[in-house]
């Protein structure tokens, strides 16, 4: 009698650790993905807005390939292709791997992109490693050429956070790292030297 109270035990255990699992490898699909940039567009949970003394091209690149360079957590980016026939450079489909400074990494699949304009991503958080509270997040960056050499860049955010009982926390950090890293940019960007 006791191994059968026991095996039923293991096996309730079991079966709700496969359905938080199944839960944790949500998979999102192609409308959903649209609808939550739709909603990082016009409805972000996020927003912010930096102006800063640089070409468009510069502050392009600079928000997409370089955030060794003025974010505290990250330590490199590559990029590979989902389509093994597109070119080398970045475009619609292609993986942003961001490796942070523990070595973990966040993967964000591009889902607009038209330099030097504008460009989005979708981080895939089931082809992450990194712990992060979220269950998926949408970034997208409008640029604005403003004139004289200077440019304005609104990033906004929509994101999910994995938990209702964390959610605040989550939203707070989430705010609070966001502006860290776009002031840093801010101030990155406006010390460099325009070629």
């Amino acid at each position: 009698m006791r191994t059968f109270i026991i095996s039923t035990a293991l096996l309730s255990y079991l079966s709700l650790s496969c359905t938080q699992q199944v839960y944790g490898a949500e998979i999102y699909d192609e409308q959903f993905i649209a609808a939550q940039l739709e909603r990082a567009r016009t409805d972000p949970d996020h927003r912010i807005t930096i102006e800063v003394n640089q070409p468009i091209e510069v502050v392009f690149d600079v928000l997409l390939n370089r955030l060794a360079d003025y974010s505290d957590d990250v330590a490199s980016i590559r990029f590979t292709d989902a389509d093994p026939a597109m070119q080398s450079s970045p475009g619609i489909g292609t993986e942003r791997i961001t490796t942070l400074e523990n070595g973990k990494q966040l993967i964000q699949r591009l889902l607009v992109f038209d330099a030097p304009h504008r460009f989005a991503y979708f981080t895939d958080m089931n082809k992450s490693t990194a712990s992060v509270p979220i269950r998926y997040s949408i970034g997208h960056y409008q640029l604005d050429d403003l004139g004289n050499g200077k440019t304005r860049a609104q990033i906004s955010v929509a994101y999910a956070p994995s938990s209702r009982l964390t959610a605040p926390f989550v939203r707070l950090g989430f705010q609070r790292a966001l502006e860290r890293d776009f002031a840093n940019a801010e101030r990155f960007l406006n010390n460099q030297n325009t070629p």
